[in-house]
């Protein structure tokens, strides 16, 4: 038999060959035929459907124009129109490259090069195509935590007054998926009854006789048909246990619909990927009338914003901002909050007095210049942006993954929870140009007094910490102590402080930056400490930088060499052991799974940072998947503006400058994962005019005065932004975390649960992009033109 003469068909049913129904399509297609010639298109769909990993590669052939294009991890060469070909075809195969596509590529390849070439269809690539991102909805899972099975059944749509028959594709108990014939007019967001008829039929259930209440979510278009995503609004108890029921019992006949439990792996997988590693301090206010800081998520990066409110008391200070007249003037509305906080402490007569403002009060009251000359020229002056967010404690969203987990929580600690109404970020985001810029603001005969207005009261500790749930936790305890340094360098010596310590390392903040990397060895001395100890000389103690921040002040240490004749680590050791009572720890988080669940699934509903993805692909790395949630974000309409419909986030404002990417590459290959993230800030802006983009970092400036020109020229010419970039090395993906959901795949889907792991296993970095832009201008004294 000739399977030419099918040509049509077999092209139809390779389109098809993901449908629940493909059979039944194979019969209605082939339909006259014999059961020899069915067999033969059925087997030859089956072969232009296998998934293949061949390679198209043309530049052997001397054609122009070809270029590289990256797939599911295969790398082709192939010309724009090709691309365009491919992409085509790859929709109709939902994503999935197979040997019809290789074949029909190749084939197009082959009729174009015997075409004279001005006969020959060309294609003119748009530069940001290639920057464009996936995008991984943060929180979203709770909407997909049920099973769906793949079930055709007659239904009827009421709408309005009119009543159209459809096709159920697939069902759960939450929503179906209906397929429909074209010209249907029923618009997304549209109210629709659906009655089940078939299943009225089949089973002698009275309650099947009803309409029951969808909304229209979506609707995917196909060439002959439509799919409208129906998700159910009612609350029908009998009805959510029938369908449990009807697809319980037909899990062995019909194919359970694993696509949403794949969704759950990717975003919970690359949730856990960034939440560690996040550098800014999730924070959680209670109380609408009279807010207070209730809770605090911690991780081993944004430690340190944690550790810098404490005081001599180890009891932090960072709660007494909402006791401050200018916080409960910011929370009086119901509306998100993103201003910046500057804060520094005083130490006197053994005590640590912080003093704190936000920029907005600052401005109001005429102590701008005053405050930030006085705070700019102490050792410990900080930036922090603070973003918060109203919420709405929701138990259907925010239970979740408890109730999955069946970890109660208490009847209090529930309480607590519901109470919460601001969902935050606090971000240190002080480097070295920030207090450059700051000390501009000298003045001469500053009267400190006028400052005491912002003095924060003493607080007593009353948040509850709570740690995401990671693999790789501190292994020891870390002791909050304050006690002079001296850290050298290269014949250098700085004084300073340690913030805590433990046995194998210690914070310390110094009172001018040294000139150090990530690696790099000091030398400690400890004299205070030295008067405890006769028979050891507490000078020379080798550690190694494993992190720093911006301004080079505050380093965090590890011993250099082997502990066990490392003379820094044997004290420590002695001290601890013979100081347990007088020696105050840092405070631990609680270790409630419950209640840590809860938080992070809040604040992923509220995320206020981007996080990108870096992939190892090959030889080389591929940042290709964006981070969003439901809350808006302001620097979200940088990385939309060369969006498509299709892709709507694209990162070419970032990456089309080859060289920044290159700057990212060789700064991840020199990160470990235990690091402490590598940032810089960079320059961003779009021309109004033509969509040019230029970009800079904020350290290749020559001076000052070029750097205000670019900034002053930027917000002239159109969209100005200051990106903050956060970049960290990530270890091995937690696969603890998402067991459940990839063994439910596993057990329907074993290639695809392997497909899943795979790309989770190749993420080699995260990026945590801030928007520093108003703090920029701010402290610069400039503002937007429009």
């Amino acid at each position: 038999m000739e399977l030419s003469n099918y040509t049509d068909v077999i092209k139809k049913l390779t389109t098809l060959y993901h449908e629940p129904d493909f059979s039944r399509l194979v019969e209605q297609l082939t339909e006259g035929e014999t059961n020899s010639t069915r067999f033969l298109i059925k087997m030859e769909v089956n072969r232009l459907s296998a998934p293949t990993r061949r390679i198209l590669d043309f530049r052997q052939r001397g054609d122009n124009g070809v270029i590289g294009y990256e797939y599911d991890g295969i790398l082709h060469h192939i010309t724009p129109t090709e691309i365009k070909l491919l992409e085509a075809l790859l929709v109709q195969q939902q994503g999935t490259y197979t040997l019809g596509i290789y074949e029909e590529v190749l084939a197009y390849h082959l009729s174009e090069r015997i075409k004279p070439a001005a006969q020959r269809d060309v294609v003119v690539m748009d530069p940001a195509a290639q920057f464009a991102v996936e995008a991984v909805q943060y929180a979203s899972y709770f909407i997909r935590n049920e099973e769906r099975m793949h079930y055709s059944s007659g239904i009827k749509l009421r709408v309005g007054d009119r009543v159209v028959d459809a096709m159920t594709s697939d069902i759960s108990t939450s929503g179906i998926k209906v397929k429909i014939d074209k010209g249907h007019d029923i618009a997304a967001g549209s109210l629709v009854n659906v009655n089940f008829s078939r299943l009225r039929q089949e089973y002698a259930n009275h309650l099947l006789r009803d309409f029951f209440a969808y909304k229209l979510m979506g609707i995917d278009e196909e060439e002959k048909f439509d799919y409208l995503r129906l998700m159910r609004i009612d609350d029908n108890t009998e009805l959510d246990t029938f369908i449990s029921t009807l697809i319980t019992q037909n899990k062995s006949k019909y194919k359970v619909n694993v696509r949403y439990q794949e969704e759950n792996v990717v975003v919970k997988g690359y949730e856990q990927f960034f939440l560690p590693r996040m550098s800014g301090l999730p924070l959680y206010v209670s109380n609408a009338d009279k807010p207070v800081l209730s809770h605090l998520l911690l991780n081993e990066n944004n430690r340190g914003v944690y550790d810098y409110w404490v005081n001599e008391e180890s009891k932090s200070q960072l709660e007494a901002c909402w006791q401050s007249p200018w916080m409960q003037v910011l929370m009086q509305g119901n509306e998100r909050i993103e201003t910046t906080i500057y804060s520094f402490y005083h130490t006197q007569n053994g005590h640590i007095y912080f003093y704190a403002a936000d920029a907005t009060s600052l401005a109001k009251s005429g102590s701008k210049a005053l405050f930030l000359a006085f705070a700019s020229q102490r050792p410990n002056f900080r930036v922090f942006k603070l973003s918060l967010n109203p919420t709405v404690f929701d138990e259907k969203k925010h239970l979740l993954e408890v109730e999955s987990q069946h970890q109660a929580l208490g009847s209090h600690t529930l309480s607590a929870l519901q109470d919460i109404r601001w969902v935050g970020l606090l971000q240190d985001i002080t480097n070295e140009n920030v207090l450059n810029d700051y000390k501009a603001y000298a003045q001469q005969g500053c009267d400190f007094n006028q400052l005491h207005q912002y003095r924060l009261p003493i607080a007593e500790q009353s948040a509850q910490l709570s740690q995401f749930k990671y693999v790789q936790l501190r292994k020891e305890s870390r002791f909050s102590y304050k006690t002079a340094v001296v850290a050298s360098n290269t014949g250098l010596s700085i004084k300073g402080w340690s913030n805590d310590f433990s046995t194998e390392g210690l914070q310390i903040e110094l009172e001018t930056p040294i000139d150090v990397q990530i690696g790099h060895r000091i030398y400690l001395e400890l004299p205070m400490l030295q008067k405890l100890s006769k028979k050891v000389a507490l000078t020379d103690l080798p550690y190694s930088v494993v992190g720093c921040n911006k301004a080079k002040t505050v380093l965090h240490l590890q011993i250099a060499g082997d502990k066990d004749s490392h003379i820094g680590c044997k004290f420590f050791n002695l001290l601890i052991s013979s100081n347990k009572d007088k020696l105050k720890s840092m405070p631990e988080p609680s270790q409630s799974p419950g209640v840590t669940a809860v938080l992070r699934n809040m604040y992923c509903h509220h995320l206020s940072t981007l996080p990108l993805y870096i992939h190892k692909v090959n030889t080389s790395y591929q940042i290709d998947r964006i981070g969003i949630s439901q809350s808006e974000n302001s620097l979200l309409p940088l990385f939309e503006f060369f969006g498509q419909a299709e892709t709507p986030y694209n990162l070419y404002p970032l990456l089309g400058d080859n060289s920044i990417k290159q700057v990212f590459d060789e700064a991840l290959e020199g990160l470990q994962s235990t690091y402490r993230p590598w940032q810089q800030v960079l320059y961003i802006t779009i021309a109004a005019s033509d969509s040019t983009v230029d970009s800079r970092f904020e350290k290749d400036f020559s001076d000052d005065h070029e750097r205000r020109q670019f900034i002053s020229h930027s917000l002239q010419k159109g969209a100005f932004f200051a990106v903050q970039v956060m970049l960290s090395r990530t270890g091995r993906p937690d696969m603890e975390f998402i067991e459940k959901e990839l063994n439910y795949v596993s057990h329907y889907a074993m290639h695809r649960a392997q497909k899943l792991e795979d790309e989770l296993w190749r993420v080699r970095g995260v990026v945590d992009l801030i928007d520093v832009s108003e703090e920029l201008l701010y402290r610069l004294g400039l503002r937007r033109t429009n």
